[in-house]
């Protein structure tokens, strides 16, 4: 009893700090490879397809490389568990145990190896690789599902532009304060906290990265605000952190202070893809090119397109109407792939990459676009007169019209700060491609075979 006391605050923190992430997660990769190399080359050997004498060496080699990983894997993995609590600890400590089992066997087999005992020490191996298999599913049980270590900060990118919190008053010296703001999109409220510090006052996201803990129930210390839950420490200036088990900054918001009261904006971090009004104002909008744009009598691109959604939905309806043993409703289901797949074809290529600065829900309509690929290739595998296939159609109409609604009623609303003139160009390019797909012979020719293909394939 004649040292101090070793207190939560000195254990290991979670290692990472430096480098945006936690060390576990690449850590475990040199066990889990070397250790699968290992097995390959016993089995191979078991099975005569190698020879002993060239696999036996490097299968010792990569067990004892896949020791020492695991050994550092464990020591970073143990920082990590010390700041888990209840059913996430639980888990965890079994993932630990099983690691290292399956660490212990591994040592087992080194030395059952070097003794000549070779095929004890396969089996020692073999049953550490079942054991690491374990750890790792729970391992990924905890992320995926517990979603321990993963960023838990609110991530949103509003307000793009400055909006006043609260008066400048109400602001005391190291004390911080919750404010709200809506995202509309995420239709949730995003918490900010704010903080007076030496006669500046700082922003950051109020969800501590680590865990989700209120930073706006924590303290000042020295030039870095304190999470209240595990201590992760996080600079006002930058908010990145600087101790503790946290290893993501802190979403910041730049501060502007008119007429007493504070304003802030949030900084966009590097790689997003956010509209601003800067983005927007840099897009050509002279009056002479609107004017000229308004000369033109063609179409604009959202009219083009939501004609061709009211194509397709009527091809629904009239595919719907058909007699389920009538011949047309195959062919009618042709046509329909076909013009989906032209619809997704000239979105991809003209009007996506387009509209990509002034709407930001073109990566979402990617992936709905690969939804309804997906859903189409099934729905053309069944028998058109069956049960499935109307449970089937149904679905994918309710998938287009779900990928069509939210277009016209937002991206398409988005589109228009592009300007007519720009819109009436676009329009011009669809309709041009429109065409081109549906009278070239060997577009017509290659969906027509990519069509009887799938019909072919057994549901």
């Amino acid at each position: 009893m004649h040292g101090r006391r070793r207190s939560r605050g000195d254990l290991p923190t979670s290692l990472g700090t430096a480098y945006g992430h936690p060390v576990h997660p690449v850590l475990v990769t040199i066990p889990i490879g070397t250790w699968t190399l290992a097995l390959g080359l016993d089995l191979l050997a078991i099975l005569g397809l190698v020879g002993k004498a060239r696999a036996d060496q490097p299968a010792d080699v990569a067990l004892k490389a896949g020791a020492v990983g695991a050994v550092g894997a464990a020591a970073t993995g143990l920082a990590d568990w010390q700041h888990t609590n209840g059913r996430d600890r639980r888990v965890a400590t079994v993932h630990g145990l099983a690691n290292v089992t399956a660490l212990g066997l591994n040592l087992l087999s080194i030395v059952l190896r070097a003794q000549g005992r070779r095929g004890a020490g396969r089996l020692a191996s073999g049953a550490g690789w079942v054991s690491m298999l374990v750890g790792g599913y729970l391992g990924g049980h905890l992320v995926y599902r517990r979603r321990v270590g993963v960023d838990r900060a609110d991530r949103s990118p509003e307000p793009r532009e400055f909006r006043p919190v609260v008066h400048l008053a109400e602001l005391r010296e190291g004390r911080p304060l919750r404010v709200e703001l809506w995202d509309e999109t995420a239709r949730q409220a995003i918490g900010i906290v704010l903080v007076r510090h030496g006669g500046r006052v700082h922003a950051m996201g109020a969800r501590c990265s680590h865990m989700g803990g209120p930073l706006d129930q924590g303290w000042v210390l020295g030039s870095a605000l304190v999470c209240p839950w595990h201590g992760s420490r996080y600079e006002l200036e930058t908010g990145r952190p600087t101790s503790g088990p946290s290893t993501c900054p802190q979403p910041r918001y730049e501060v502007r202070i008119r007429d007493g009261v504070v304003e802030i904006r949030r900084e966009q971090e590097p790689g997003d893809e956010v509209v601003t009004l800067q983005d927007l104002a840099q897009l050509p909008t002279s009056a002479a090119t609107v004017q000229a744009g308004s000369a033109r009598l063609g179409k604009k691109a959202d009219e083009v397109l939501v004609e061709h959604h009211q194509l397709i939905r009527r091809l629904f309806e009239t595919i719907k109407a058909t007699p389920a043993h009538d011949p047309r409703r195959r062919d009618l289901m042709r046509t329909l792939a076909f013009e989906l797949e032209i619809h997704e074809h000239i979105e991809d290529h003209v009007f996506y990459p387009a509209v990509y600065h002034v709407s930001e829900d073109v990566a979402v309509a990617h992936s709905e676009h690969r939804q309804l690929a997906d859903l189409l290739a099934l729905t053309l595998k069944l028998n058109t007169a069956t049960a499935a296939f109307e449970e089937h159609v149904n679905a994918l109409h309710a998938a287009v019209d779900h990928h069509a609604g939210s277009e016209e009623r937002s991206m398409f609303v988005h589109a228009q700060r592009l300007g007519e003139a720009r819109l009436r160009d676009l329009g011009q390019t669809l309709e041009t491609m429109l065409e081109q797909q549906r009278t070239s012979r060997f577009q017509r020719a290659f969906r027509d075979l990519k069509v009887r293909l799938l019909e072919s394939m057994p549901p």
